[in-house]
């Protein structure tokens, strides 16, 4: 993940709590984790989909994570067999349910919860959470409208993947200097920090804040 600048200076709305989007939803995983919800005590109010980035009050962050958590061990209990947490079963049981994506199922049932006891106000933010880092667009970043960027599965730039192999390595970063796109903003993100000390970085972080 990457985090643009405003990312710290946004303000949800009627203290809204928000996700970014999620992609784990089957119709037989969202009628399991209804009943597994109803086997808890949890209501369950057919909102799927959430992906893992957040961004809300602290206070509704531990509300949230922690009935996630909750979740998260009744699920690995109760609902998953010993080959099945050991790995053992690979991705045979995906998409429709695979202990790889454990935190999004725990998650999926604690947001319900909360959203159904009105804990939360819950907003699906796609729009402002989770833009890819292979993003060639510019509006996104001109309109000051993205908190942060997503490294999903991918082997097009940016690519984590392609950054950890070293494949970067002899990129030129002039390439992006007046480059304004998520794609570029990710790459000099990811290249000037490495070439940078930690001693460097840290100087240029309190530089930073004292200017701001």
């Amino acid at each position: 993940v990457f985090i643009y600048r405003h990312f710290a200076t946004y303000i949800p709305s009627n203290c809204t709590f928000i996700t970014g989007g999620g992609g784990y939803s089957t119709d037989f995983n969202r009628r399991k984790l209804k009943r597994i919800a109803n086997d808890m005590g949890f209501v369950h109010v057919d909102i799927t989909n959430m992906g893992s980035t957040w961004y809300g009050s602290p206070y509704d962050a531990y509300l949230v994570a922690n009935q996630t958590l909750y979740g998260m061990l009744w699920l690995a209990h109760y609902e998953f067999a010993m080959p099945e947490r050991e790995s053992k079963l690979g991705t045979l049981m995906w998409p429709e349910w695979h202990f790889g994506v454990l935190l999004l199922y725990g998650q999926h049932l604690a947001l319900n919860h909360l959203v159904g006891i009105n804990q939360i106000r819950l907003r699906m933010g796609q729009d402002l959470l989770d833009l890819s880092s292979t993003d060639d667009r510019v509006e996104y970043v001109q309109q000051r409208i993205r908190l942060n960027l997503h490294c999903w599965h991918t082997d097009l730039p940016f690519s984590k993947f392609a950054f950890k192999m070293g494949k970067y390595n002899q990129t030129d970063l002039e390439k992006y200097k007046n480059d304004t796109t998520a794609q570029a903003y990710a790459m000099r993100m990811a290249l000037e920090s490495k070439y940078m000390t930690l001693e460097e970085l840290a100087a240029y972080g309190r530089n930073k804040s004292l200017s701001s």
